[in-house]
């Protein structure tokens, strides 16, 4: 079998893996509980979906078009209720056919994200939100969003914590690392493991701010910004009611908040990176609301041989 072959391989796998969850599915019931208002899933997903507000105040009605947004077009439906125009896409449309249906979105297309369809500047933005580590050649696929936009791309991804910003944090990873050893992070589902695969045959592939400033300068952008953020995660926080009292509600709100002290000690990263490429240099009010809303933007030296 050929390295193509491995890849085609894992689109097929990655395309089968929404019809689990659509009309008539095993995994129905769990798909169905993503739209439950009041639960601390819906909380999280609202967390997600902020890291576009900046950009969705800034440029009011631009064009957006998501990447790996498999869940209905949950992130398109999101930016469409802020004004945007949004097209959901997914290497699968067996879930985005039916968000269309019913009426949560308003246009969808089937896309692997590293072959889009589109042309070059075809919309404002694009938004790839925990879509990108899933990918097979995820590389591939963050140029072609970078193609396609005209503004920029919004990332929102699992940290790469083997890329340490202090000796404290390789220090605390090595504590951490020698603890995993010994098998006690293990007993509670939580085993630390440096490489991970998934079953439908992609390396799980978490970012960094030096990886991501490196592919703009490499391009010439003007600018990135970034925001950490820590979101806790737990199996079937879909159903866990934000109101009432629960142990998984509180171990919830234990865990995120000792994550924060971590991260605001320095130990470790945020779990999760936000990241936004700008392909244009940005107005002043643009700039203003991504510091407002807690981002570290950076300029880039523009490339003086271009």
């Amino acid at each position: 079998m050929t390295q193509n072959d491995d890849f085609e391989k894992s689109y097929a796998l990655h395309e089968q893996h929404f019809f689990k969850y659509s009309k008539g599915g095993d995994r129905e019931q769990i798909a169905q509980n993503w739209f439950r208002e009041g639960t601390i899933g819906y909380v999280q997903a609202q967390q997600r979906n902020g890291v576009s507000d900046p950009l969705l105040t800034a440029f009011p009605g631009a064009a957006w078009v998501t990447v790996g947004d498999g869940r209905y077009g949950g992130d398109a439906h999101y930016l469409a209720s802020k004004g945007a125009k949004a097209l959901a896409t997914d290497i699968s449309d067996a879930l985005l056919r039916e968000g269309l249906e019913m009426g949560f979105i308003s246009a969808y297309s089937r896309e692997n994200a590293e072959a889009l369809s589109f042309g070059d500047n075809s919309c404002d933005f694009v938004l790839c939100k925990e879509s990108y580590h899933h990918f097979p050649r995820p590389m591939k696929a963050l140029y072609e969003m970078l193609r396609v936009a005209r503004k920029g791309v919004v990332l929102l991804e699992p940290v790469d914590h083997y890329v340490f910003t202090n000796f404290f944090q390789a220090f605390f990873r090595n504590i951490l690392g020698a603890v995993n050893a010994l098998g006690v992070f293990k007993l509670f589902g939580r085993e630390i493991k440096r490489h991970t695969y998934e079953e439908v045959g992609n390396y799980v592939y978490k970012v960094s701010e030096r990886e991501m400033e490196k592919v703009a300068l490499g391009l010439n952008y003007p600018y990135v910004a970034f925001k950490g953020i820590n979101i806790y995660h737990k199996n079937g926080a879909d159903e866990i009611p934000v109101a009432a009292f629960s142990m998984a509600k509180l171990e919830i709100s234990i865990m995120t908040g000792l994550l924060n002290l971590l991260s605001f000690l320095g130990l470790t990263s945020p779990q999760l990176l936000a990241v936004i490429i700008l392909k244009e240099e940005p107005g002043a009010a643009c700039l203003d609301e991504l510091k407002s809303a807690g981002y570290r933007v950076v300029k880039l030296p523009r490339n003086p041989y271009w």
